[in-house]
């Protein structure tokens, strides 16, 4: 049996209006258990709203004399860094941390070409 497009209308309405009407039946059981619901939500946690707000805020752009002065800063901030590291003498002659070393068979190739 085939039905045309508008039966299938039809039909799918009357199944949406009895799915409502089942809803509005489900809502109002659920505001007479809990008449807070009906009020606009009862409590909240304090930090939700908080944090939704923060994760939805834009960052502002620096702007080119506002780059300029994070990059001095930090240039002299490694610089002084840098400094420190060697007066202490810790780390001299060793590469940074998390470097790799070349592997056996690397050095083994590379030695006969030098």
């Amino acid at each position: 049996m085939s039905l045309s497009g508008e039966q299938l209308k039809a039909l799918a309405r009357q199944g949406a209006a009895q799915r409502y009407q089942e809803l509005q039946a489900e809502l109002a059981a659920l505001t007479a258990t809990f008449p807070e619901l009906a009020r606009g939500g009862g409590k909240r946690r304090a930090g939700t709203t908080a944090a939704t707000s923060a994760s939805n805020r834009r960052r502002r752009s620096m702007n080119a004399a506002q780059r300029k002065e994070v990059s001095e800063r930090m240039t002299r901030y490694w610089a002084s860094r840098r400094a420190a590291k060697a007066a202490t003498g810790s780390g001299a002659g060793q590469k940074g941390k998390g470097r790799r070393r070349k592997s056996a068979k690397k050095a083994a190739e590379k030695k006969p070409s030098e």
